[in-house]
């Protein structure tokens, strides 16, 4: 691995794994329902939803993979007839590669969905999520390495840093693998605009790690800028991440729908916009073929394929990077697919035995 590959992985693993980490991002972010916002659970027309979104990114310097897997399902019951639960729960691991890092969220989500009207075209839907986030350096390397990291490899310009992952000795990982408790939460409406159309509008707004939790860091890190003197490791409380976000499903005609979407993201002091258009096809009953080209501030275009089925969505995607980082990457991208399927149980009907006279 090329010494400035090293930096920005060194770079990577501050960011990630001290004590201004950051929440991960995904360009097919509508397949990560529950991570988007505990709200979305249960909000889908069927018995059993399950999915997932697995990403993954800069393979030529031994890559990061990330990965969220769900499943949530309608209860049909409420305070009132028109409203209802979801249950659900949902699953994140982020691996960097190329130093053995790992992240991992499960947690569990629950939602009411509160109808405004009786037809339920207007739905206003609060949402929780309650897990544990664990996190851990299983190299058996040490790296210790003092560079200058520029600011688009997530580093400030003129200031070295050095820094130290623990050893993992003969006795196991002491140390090197530690835990905190999460809780999120999220609000959504959604409304009917055109119930033969089938036009459809949603916006959202949902917090992460509400509880702010405390997490220390898993490396001891120098600052040796001549002007901030120096410190590192030590704990400190997980800063809450914004997530906002918001979709249209319009027909425009009798094969074509449009479907923009707009996701904004908010977490350790840094933020982005994500925008999307999609264009989906009408090819025969039950069958959608979806186009999409997306942008991301700051870092990425997206281009992007998919079909629907009336149980089955699927979409994959490329990041074409646009930052700093194509230079150490040579120009990789990020790879997403997306998956979710949706299971109807349909309950048997009981039906009375009825004879018939002959005689009549």
């Amino acid at each position: 691995m090329r010494f400035s590959r090293l930096l920005f992985f060194l770079a990577f693993a501050l960011s990630t794994f001290s004590l201004s980490a950051q929440d991960t991002h995904f360009t097919l972010h509508n397949y990560a329902p529950l991570w988007i916002n505990p709200a979305n659970t249960g909000s889908f027309s069927g018995s059993i939803r399950a999915g997932g979104v697995h990403r993954g990114q800069w393979f030529g310097i031994d890559g990061i993979q990330t990965s969220n897997l769900y499943a949530d399902a309608p209860l049909a019951f409420g305070f009132r007839k028109q409203d209802w639960v979801g249950v659900g729960f949902n699953f994140i691991t982020d691996d960097a590669g190329g130093l053995d890092i790992t992240s991992t969220f499960f947690g569990f989500s629950g939602s009411y969905h509160l109808a405004l009207d009786k037809k339920r075209t207007n739905i206003i839907t609060l949402g929780v999520q309650y897990g544990s986030t664990s996190y851990s350096v299983t190299s058996e390397r040490r790296l210790n390495q003092q560079a200058t990291i520029a600011t688009g490899l997530g580093g400030l310009e003129g200031t070295g840093v050095a820094a130290e992952f623990p050893v993992m000795g003969d006795d196991g990982m002491d140390g090197n693998s530690l835990s905190y408790n999460d809780l999120n939460a999220g609000v959504k409406l959604k409304m009917l605009l055109d119930a033969k159309k089938d036009n459809v509008f949603e916006a959202g707004v949902s917090l992460l790690h509400l509880n702010n939790p405390d997490r220390r860091s898993l490396t001891t890190r120098q600052d040796t800028s001549m002007t901030t003197g120096g410190s590192g490791g030590g704990q400190s409380e997980r800063p809450s991440t914004l997530h906002a976000h918001a979709r249209l499903d319009l027909e425009m005609s009798e094969k074509w729908r449009f479907q923009p979407t707009v996701f904004f993201q908010q977490s350790a002091g840094t933020s982005s916009l994500s925008l999307q258009t999609w264009g989906a096809r009408e090819l025969k009953k039950d069958l959608d073929l979806r186009l999409g080209l997306g942008y991301r501030t700051g870092d990425a275009a997206k281009v992007m394929v998919g079909f629907d089925t009336d149980r089955l969505r699927a979409a994959l995607a490329y990041d074409i990077t646009l930052s700093q980082a194509r230079d150490v990457t040579s120009y990789q991208g990020a790879f997403e697919l997306g998956l979710a399927y949706i299971f109807n149980i349909y309950k048997k009907p009981e039906v009375t035995p009825t004879i018939l006279c002959p005689r009549l």
